[in-house]
């Protein structure tokens, strides 16, 4: 079988890479990764999504790619809606012209974050900012241009191949710096290579629709801190903020958990979020 992978140089790429086997996944972004073979494809151009398909002739398409600066989708509406919702529907259509499955990439951010209740599938998305809206709009686009497809939402995303809310924690703890982190923000914190896992998982059930792909569980962004402090052994000055004092140019959803009862039912063994992160960390400890 083989797998197409849009967004090959992200950081869920790097385990999805690992998860899958290496010989059936093709990789594609706009710049090489690695050492190994890359087609360089813009996703907003329809006519590079169909060539590189029509030349990979995949089972599979995994669509890690995406915009993902908040506050930038703010500051460029058509970078933001050109990335996240035409591109995703270029490679669907794409897809279904090649009869290719596909698994797309979406976000907690398709939610406004004015509850106090984990979100399930059927909750009705309404996203407050640009990156939410222009990732709800790329879910609409899929859903309606191909049928075997599964959107997996998924949050607060960490992993061992680029800069995150865990690697930077720990980068001031290990420096003693004082750390200020909103407590009034939850969400439920992901590893790459649990999702990497459940994308491997949920695929090989054949139950298209839409997924909370995430680890079971959630927290506020303060005992997230404190829990990686605590994990990586490392104590430090980690204090509690409101987020109305980051005054961010976007506005973030406050309380974005998500239930992932729906994809636990078909890929058994999914972490919670403090198991994932103590296997993150045990793992960054390996490394050493």
């Amino acid at each position: 079988m083989r797998i197409l992978l849009f967004g090959a140089g992200g950081m869920l790429a790097h385990d999805i890479i690992k998860v899958f086997d290496r010989d059936q996944v093709v990789l594609s972004d706009l710049k090489p990764v690695g050492d190994k073979t890359t087609f360089l494809t813009d996703i907003t151009n329809p006519g590079e999504v169909r060539e590189l398909m029509h030349k990979v002739r995949p089972a599979l398409v995994i669509n890690a790619s995406a915009y993902t600066d908040v506050d930038g989708c703010e500051d460029d509406v058509d970078l933001a809606y050109t990335v996240n919702a035409k591109g995703p529907e270029n490679i669907a259509l794409a897809c279904k012209e090649y009869r290719a499955k596909m698994v797309h990439i979406s976000t907690d951010y398709i939610f406004d974050g004015e509850t106090t209740i984990p979100y399930n599938e059927t909750d009705l998305p309404s996203a407050s900012g640009m990156y939410g809206k222009s990732k709800l709009a790329g879910e609409i686009f899929v859903a309606q241009a191909l049928k075997e497809r599964y959107i997996l939402r998924t949050a607060l995303l960490y992993g061992a191949n680029r800069d995150n809310f865990v690697s930077k924690i720990m980068c001031r703890l290990k420096n003693k710096e004082k750390i200020t982190v909103p407590d009034d923000m939850y969400g439920s914190p992901t590893w790459t290579v649990e999702l990497a896992r459940m994308i491997k998982g949920i695929y090989r059930t054949h139950k298209f629709g839409t997924y909370h792909a995430v680890n079971t569980g959630y927290c506020s962004r303060f005992e997230w801190a404190l829990k990686i402090a605590e994990f990586s052994g490392i104590s430090g000055d980690i204090q509690p903020i409101k987020s109305e004092t980051l005054k961010t140019k976007a506005k973030r959803p406050l309380f974005s958990a998500m239930d992932n009862e729906k994809i636990r039912a078909l890929v058994p063994g999914i972490l919670s979020w403090e198991d994932g992160l103590k296997g993150f960390l045990n793992e960054q400890k390996e490394k050493k």
